[in-house]
């Protein structure tokens, strides 16, 4: 990335490792026209670059507000703005920070970031500031991952799975799960150090118990991801069916405006076509697509080529028969497919399917409702549980429930100690990984990548 700093173009640090000992800075609001826009500084020497910037000794700043004039670097007044500094450990990231809160605009916040570049901060990295957070014990993995998730919220149901896990529902789960695992290791270590004080028969029934506990749960969170998933991302629902079944009506239907265009002749839709809307607080994406058939154009042919990739890819696909084209019983997309019936106001045999109709909206909430349950949402509403919801931690926490699995079934089976032990380990070690307790650089690279530069 690069911004105009006087002459000189301005660089981040692109493949360079993220240090902690260097200041870092970065436009914090959105790009664009604006009322206010904030650079926000952060680490050793952030208090004395801003307070440079305006022109006053650093002692002076503090969490008082205090007005002034920033300069760039040749000493010409940029903004009027307002500035405060928070000093360490009491800030989001733990180290010195300072914001400069000036008026919006492109311009305007690459001239007031460029004050700050020159006098020595380098340009944030994605997620730096968060990143800087956790290494420094203000947040843990999983918050960092939820405050993403609350920023990138689509829905309001998203929202309110994401403000739970950032208040530490999901670590906390986490962490319950590992202490009980480290709990019952530290008493198999112990006899392993001391095998002539066998294990009584209650000590014995209780470890039984608490790693069946401990798998179980796990097993509880990883079932979650489904649901947690599509809470967070929202679901991709693709409506399929022969040419002319009311696809597209149906889609106009569901999404109350007219979006797909429909007319008598059969194959008006040639492409596919995408709607988002959202379902009982969840984000949702409606796919029309082309009617089946063969198609001897060449770019119809392929429009529908498109649309079945997109199809392959949807979390619930509504296979739509009319009661005259041919009976479509979706067995292709296996226990993705919720099979219904379209034109109900005409009567005929709708074979158990769910009977729907565009014209007079009968069936439609139904079709909304099962679709959710399809998508394994409905079920869940209300809960106050727990939800992994990315990829990263729906692998950890399957790896930690397979290693708990292991103990279980080596201990049931009288095997020694000591590979109970190391099963344990791995599975408290996989909770670990969730929380970022113990995590590479690459896992975090990965992470942080997704967050935008000035968080």
């Amino acid at each position: 990335m690069t911004i105009s700093a006087g002459d000189q173009p301005i660089r981040s640090a692109g493949d360079q490792p993220i240090q902690g000992d260097d200041t870092v800075a970065a436009i914090a609001t959105a790009a664009g026209p604006g009322g206010v826009g904030i650079v926000r500084v952060s680490g050793p020497r952030a208090i004395e670059i801003v307070a440079a910037v305006l022109h006053v000794e650093p002692p002076t700043l503090s969490r008082e507000l205090r007005l002034g004039w920033a300069h760039a670097a040749s000493g010409t007044r940029v903004d009027q703005v307002l500035a405060f500094a928070m000093r360490a450990p009491a800030s989001f990231t733990g180290e010195d920070v300072a914001e400069l809160q000036g008026h919006g605009g492109t311009q305007n916040l690459q001239a007031l970031l460029a004050a700050v570049i020159d006098r020595g901060a380098r340009i944030a990295e994605p997620g730096e500031f968060t990143r800087r957070a956790v290494a420094n014990g203000k947040l843990d993995l999983l918050r960092a991952e939820a405050l993403l998730s609350v920023i990138q919220a689509g829905s309001d149901r998203a929202w309110r799975q994401a403000q739970h896990d950032l208040e530490g529902r999901l670590g906390e789960a986490v962490a319950d799960v590992e202490a009980r695992a480290l709990k019952v290791l530290a008493e198999l270590e112990g006899w392993i150090d001391f095998p002539e004080s066998d294990l009584d028969a209650k000590s014995r029934e209780w470890i039984t118990a608490e790693i069946a506990a401990v798998c179980d749960r796990c097993g509880e969170l990883a079932g979650s991801f489904r649901h947690g998933r599509a809470m967070a991302s929202g679901i991709a629902v693709a409506l399929v069916g022969a040419v002319n079944v009311g696809k597209s009506s149906l889609l106009n239907a569901l999404v109350g405006v007219e979006r797909a265009l429909v007319a008598p002749s059969p194959g008006t839709t040639r492409d596919w076509l995408e709607v988002q809307t959202v379902w009982d607080g969840v984000a949702v994406t409606l796919i029309d697509t082309a009617g089946l058939r063969d198609a001897p154009d060449p770019v119809e042919r392929r429009g529908i080529e498109l649309g079945e990739t997109r199809v392959a890819a949807a979390d619930v696909v509504v296979v739509i028969n009319d009661g005259t084209s041919p009976w479509d019983d979706g067995a292709r997309f296996g226990e993705r497919a919720l099979i219904t019936r379209s034109k109900g106001d005409l009567g005929g045999d709708a074979r158990g399917a769910l009977v729907t109709s565009a014209k007079t909206g009968d069936g439609l909430p139904a079709l909304r409702q099962q679709t959710l349950a399809l998508a394994g949402i409905a079920d869940r509403e209300g809960s106050e549980a727990a939800f992994v919801t990315t990829a990263r931690q729906h692998g950890r926490i399957t790896a930690a429930r397979d290693a708990f699995a292991a103990a279980y079934e080596v201990w049931v089976t009288k095997r020694p100690p000591e590979v109970v032990a190391i099963e344990l380990r791995a599975g408290a070690h996989a909770l670990a990984e969730l929380r970022g307790v113990e995590v590479g650089e690459r896992v975090l690279d990965e992470v942080f990548a997704r967050f935008c530069i000035g968080k």
